[in-house]
């Protein structure tokens, strides 16, 4: 189950809990990025080992540098007097009591660099406690961007966030790192199978991919990167009814989104620079579409990656 079947899902058994025995019957795996499902798969209590293997996979953390413990911290980071509350997806600290913030994009977003400051500052606000000093602790963020936030830059899915000091690397103990899914998908299917990525992390999100487009995940897989229960977690079947309801409930931030939208210019009104814009990322996205279909990627791998309509790219 991809993020559009998600969404739609969440919506029509909101209105009629009744249709999931429908997609019960259609779907074999559950969306592991919403809101409850990316808790309950990678920070598991019962698990801890798996998050473990995930951060090192997703940061590229090796040798002495890698994390060998997570422990769950409390989610909720309440503000003060009229300071917004914070509320991450996934906070926890290393065996060397360094902070880990895990949060997930679910789409594009003008705010989304804004929250993400806001949130990382959150993080080291509290790691400065009273009567100690302002030595910070090593701080490790990873956001997971399911759409595309950076649409003018095709070749690059990566991407670490640092302090500089007139241009220069200047700061080494906050690590921010951005992972765009369906760009890393994109950049697959046009790259050479000889020529693709070859990581601890491409493999974890290949795997995730095998989650998104429906197919069986098998134990055997699973143990390979994460652990073999993970094959029965992502399981749809694993799951009640009452799980997917609440999901359904919680799908979105609408207070976020809603803000976000109308800096993008969704609201009435827009502004000449944003259509300009959104142009631009079109004629983008169309010219990537152009050199794969040069490369021979089937039309609906094409329609799925670039998220274009099927006249659009039957157009080139």
């Amino acid at each position: 189950m991809n993020r559009k079947e998600f969404i739609a899902m969440a919506k029509d058994i909101k209105k009629n809990p009744d249709r999931l025995a429908h997609y019960r019957k259609i779907f074999k795996n559950v969306y592991p990025f919403s809101d409850g499902m990316i808790k309950i798969l990678l920070a598991n209590e019962a698990k801890p080992l798996r998050t473990v293997m995930f951060l090192n996979a997703m940061l590229g953390l090796e040798g002495d540098k890698a994390i060998s413990k997570f422990s769950l911290g409390v989610q909720e980071n309440p503000g003060v007097l009229n300071e917004k509350t914070a509320i991450f997806d996934i906070y926890g600290t290393t065996q060397a009591g360094e902070p880990v913030l895990i949060e997930v994009q679910q789409n594009y977003n003008q705010l989304f660099v804004d929250r993400l400051i806001y949130y990382t500052s959150r993080v080291i606000s509290r790691t400065v406690k009273k009567s100690k000093s302002y030595d910070l602790p090593h701080i490790y963020i990873l956001s997971i961007l399911t759409e595309d936030q950076f649409v003018l830059d095709r070749d690059h899915y990566y991407h670490t966030l640092e302090l500089v000091r007139n241009k220069k690397f200047y700061y080494d103990k906050l690590d921010i790192n951005l992972v765009e899914l369906e760009k890393f998908f994109a950049i697959e299917d046009r790259t050479p199978l000889e020529l693709r990525e070859q990581s601890r992390r491409a493999d974890m999100l290949r795997l995730f991919r095998e989650i998104l487009e429906d197919k069986e995940i098998t134990e055997e897989k699973a143990e390979g990167l994460l652990d073999r229960e993970f094959a029965n977690d992502v399981s749809f079947s694993s799951y009640t009814n009452d799980v997917f309801l609440l999901e359904a409930d919680g799908m979105t931030d609408l207070a976020y989104e809603k803000e976000g939208s109308y800096l993008q210019g969704k609201a009435d009104g827009e502004d000449i620079g944003r259509k300009e814009e959104r142009q631009k990322a079109l004629s983008e996205k169309l010219q990537a579409a152009r050199e794969m279909l040069r490369d021979n990627i089937p039309l609906e791998k094409v329609i799925k990656y670039q998220n274009l309509t099927e006249e659009q790219v039957k157009a080139l």
